[in-house]
């Protein structure tokens, strides 16, 4: 089985693209913006990521890496090369007010998440009763996309590594599962899971366009796709993204003075009205896309 803890990291991520109904005000076609102005000596830089995705699919530009390259610190949502983020995590992953997945779901329900986890994953889901509905529904990505995996993190936090550059998180792992949690166990049950698998083809194509607009670097498609996506939950987008985005910016603020930054964050959160991208000019940036 595949360990649940990196696929956690891996929805949580993916998830502010794939659950979000917010729309964006038009971009230029980049997943690479230069922050500057406002009293910034230096320019910072924002990328949208997706860490779900195929490697034959993964695309890095020069001017990605040429920005990564003239900062001097890396944030992420999270600090991945924290040796203490995945005891934190491990924290998080089960309910703790005696919930399981049985008691969260009718028994038809329960019966075709069993049989799809038996059938598709080749997993006994007795194994997970306790575990968050939301970590078990990150387990059916790699089936989902059937292929071998590349996560923008996990390379960045690489280059990183080899330019001996500090990286951080921008949130706790605390103030995701806080996020994603507001959506209440039974809600993530059903709708994060059984929906999912029950309309399983059609999920797969709502992924495969996405990635395709991703790889576009189109954010206005990509919000479009998630606009009309049959699987986001209502007020799920409020908590996971618009307040979370809202947090960020005046972290981002704060950072960017200090030194000059490379942030990268689920490409998700950088369109629309409410987004990082828009906040970040309310306050006085000049945020343009860098082809």
């Amino acid at each position: 089985m595949t360990n649940p803890i990196k696929f956690f990291i891996i929805s949580l991520i993916f998830s502010s693209l794939y659950f979000t109904k917010i729309y964006a005000q038009k971009e230029d076609k980049s997943l690479l913006y230069e922050i500057s102005g406002n009293g910034l000596s230096q320019p910072s830089y924002l990328y949208g990521t997706i860490h779900a995705i195929c490697k034959k699919d993964f695309i890095m530009t020069e001017a990605t890496k040429k920005a990564f390259s003239e900062s001097q610190q890396i944030y992420l949502e999270l600090d991945m090369d924290d040796p203490q983020m995945m005891t934190e995590m491990q924290k998080n992953l089960m309910m703790t007010d005696g919930s399981t997945l049985k008691t969260l779901l009718s028994e038809s329900d329960y019966q075709k998440v069993s049989t799809f986890f038996k059938d598709s994953l080749k997993t006994n889901i007795s194994m997970f009763e306790q575990m968050k509905p939301f970590v078990l529904s990150s387990f059916t990505i790699p089936k989902m996309l059937n292929c071998p995996m590349q996560g923008y993190e996990e390379v960045f936090v690489k280059m990183a590594s080899q330019e001996h550059k500090e990286v951080l998180g921008l949130e706790t792992v605390q103030e995701q599962f806080a996020a994603i949690d507001k959506m209440g166990m039974k809600k993530q049950a059903e709708e994060m899971l059984v929906q999912l698998i029950a309309n399983w083809n059609e999920g797969k194509a709502e992924l495969k366009k996405l990635i395709s607009d991703y790889k576009k670097q189109d954010v206005d498609l990509m919000i479009e796709d998630m606009a009309n996506s049959k699987f986001a939950g209502d007020g799920f987008e409020k908590d996971v993204l618009e307040t979370r985005n809202q947090n960020w910016i005046s972290r981002i603020e704060k950072i960017s003075k200090e030194k000059p930054t490379f942030f990268a964050v689920g490409a998700g959160h950088l369109g629309g009205s409410k987004g990082v991208i828009a906040l970040l000019k309310k306050q006085g940036y000049t945020v343009k896309a860098v082809k």
